[in-house]
């Protein structure tokens, strides 16, 4: 504790690291709740700098306009996962084992959960108006997309699948791991999936995109999700 409080310490009659660092933590949380609360249109710069107890000048000066900051807000939601996606075991693994790791934190609660779903709605019922917003999902989207293309690319060299486009595969993927319950969650119809939904819904879209893209001749190692799991 005594060594945090002097790491904390600002030099130079300037604010501490940490300090510049909870404020801007701050900032984002208090945008994120009015995003939610009042969407995209109705959320001025000025509204959250009132919120915050900052000014708009700020918020410029650490963010941007409202639009880079609201990228900031969505990439809150995902940036968790990114450095786990990227660092996914695959040495030793089979196309069955990796892709289930993938599809496991796709569908996490770290991003299926109410206010990511919330945040979703917000960019399907404003981008029309605001081509900004459709322009930072597809931004975000990309990175995972990318990111599940390398693998796929490299299992084709392996021979573990036919040849493919590996980011049109990569986004039929995330489609069938995501795309189904995100849709009805974003219109209410199913209540947020428990461990055993998640796992049947990540084991049946693997099992589908492998039918699909695997190797007749060399088919890939049929283990278990939850295996495939437990070993990492």
């Amino acid at each position: 504790m005594i060594a945090e409080r002097i790491q904390c310490r600002g030099t130079g009659g300037r604010p501490p690291a940490c300090e510049i660092e909870g404020r801007r933590q701050h900032l984002i949380t208090v945008a994120t709740r009015l995003f939610l609360s009042n969407g995209y249109e109705a959320t001025s710069l000025e509204n959250i700098a009132k919120a915050a107890g900052a000014s708009k000048t700020t918020i410029y000066r650490n963010f941007g306009d409202k639009a880079d900051l609201f990228r900031i807000v969505l990439n809150r939601f995902v940036e968790p996962i990114w450095p786990t996606l990227s660092d996914v075991c695959i040495e030793g693994k089979s196309p069955k084992e990796v892709l289930a790791a993938f599809g496991n934190l796709m569908i996490s609660t770290t991003i299926l959960n109410p206010d990511g779903i919330a945040l979703m709605r917000l960019i399907y019922r404003e981008a029309p108006r605001f081509p900004e917003l459709a322009r930072i999902f597809a931004e975000t989207e990309q990175i995972t997309v990318e990111v599940v293309a390398r693998y796929l690319t490299l299992a084709m060299h392996q021979q573990y699948l036919r040849p493919i486009d590996p980011a049109w595969a990569a986004s039929q993927f995330l489609e069938l791991i995501w795309g189904i319950l995100a849709r009805r969650l974003l219109v209410g119809t199913i209540s947020f999936p428990d461990e055993a939904e998640r796992r049947r819904v990540v084991d049946s879209a693997v099992a589908l995109f492998l039918t699909g893209t695997a190797r007749i001749d060399q088919p890939p190692t049929m283990t278990s999700h939850s295996e495939a799991v437990s070993d990492e």
